[in-house]
């Protein structure tokens, strides 16, 4: 039985129109993401990313300090700054100056800098570092942008060399109160210095093998939240292709006020995962196989598995009814 002549034409123009929008959407799906992700290269050394990498690690040191013993963030001091120099400093740069009068500085607020203000401070200066260093060696300029990410320090089982790393910001954080003189300084660090000296001379012992491993029972990690953590070019990729896909303007809306948020959670839990792998595992093969290949890996079937949903549940459905 052979096919009708009209049947056919049917057919050959069904086909030529799936693979006209197939080709649409390749192309404008392509052409988003790349739009998207050259976009946030340009982002990327602005105070908006800044902005945004600390909300990402924030909330993930809010997740790790309700799983294991803390979390902190940006734990150290900014170096051979006062508070009031950095609080002054970090308003004349928004204000489009380069550095601030001895006036502003005395004027600024005083008492311990904020994990922002600290982490704020040092992605600026590092990217003024960098701008200084333009017309040197290639090395000089990598040397000078070392801001890197929000730093979180993750402690999931305490020990001595998490006690050490408290109690040395305990003391940093008396040097740092301005409103003691520095005999009163003195008398409340002398107690801290003491605790510090014991407790690093057990861990010398330990280095040397005069004592066993087993006496640090410290499980704690340390990492920065760079750019790259931020999940941003995964979400580019799911929105580049929830604007590609032919569907009305409010369901797109839809799939990207859900899709999105739903990713940024998913990157939260994936780095406190990766943040308690790299607590256990000391000599870090298991944490790199895990942030290297397995999240990478379940995050591109969680992208389609998430575009798939809303196109089932959103665009198909709708239209059916």
């Amino acid at each position: 039985m052979s096919e009708t002549p009209q049947h056919s034409e049917e057919t050959h123009a069904e086909r030529h129109e799936s693979r006209r929008r197939i080709v649409g959407f390749v192309g404008v799906f392509v052409s988003t993401m790349l739009i998207l992700l050259t976009a946030y290269r340009y982002a990327m050394p602005t105070p908006a990313n800044d902005w945004y990498l600390f909300q990402v690690a924030r909330d993930t040191s809010w997740v790790l300090g309700r799983i294991g013993h803390s979390s902190i963030m940006e734990r150290r001091s900014v170096r051979d700054m006062t508070p009031r120099q950095v609080r002054a400093t970090l308003a004349a740069w928004r204000a489009g100056r380069d550095a601030a009068t001895a006036e502003e500085i005395a004027a600024a607020p005083d008492g311990p800098l904020s994990a922002w203000e600290k982490w704020a401070y040092r992605a600026r200066d590092a990217r003024k570092r960098e701008e200084a260093f333009k017309n040197e060696a290639q090395e000089n300029r990598k040397r000078a942008n070392s801001a890197g990410g929000p730093s979180v320090f993750f402690v999931l089982k305490p020990g001595i060399s998490s006690e050490i790393d408290e109690l040395q910001g305990r003391a940093d954080g008396i040097s740092e109160d301005q409103k003691l003189d520095a005999a009163e300084k003195d008398r409340q660090k002398a107690p801290v210095q003491a605790r510090l000296e014991e407790l690093r001379r057990i861990q010398q012992a330990i280095y040397k093998g005069e004592r066993p491993e087993s006496d640090d029972k410290t499980r704690s990690f340390a990492f920065a939240v760079v750019s790259e953590c931020g999940a941003i070019e995964v979400m580019a990729i799911f929105l580049a292709a929830v604007l590609a896909f032919p569907a009305l303007w409010w369901k797109r809306l839809v799939g990207i006020a859900a899709g999105l948020p739903l990713m940024y959670l998913v990157n939260v839990f994936r780095l406190s995962v990766l943040g308690v792998i790299g607590a256990l595992d000391q000599d870090g093969k298991w944490f790199k196989f895990a942030h290297e290949y397995v999240w990478q890996a379940v995050y591109i079937v969680f992208v389609v598995a998430v575009w798939l949903a809303w196109v089932e549940y959103i665009v198909r459905r709708k239209a059916e009814e």
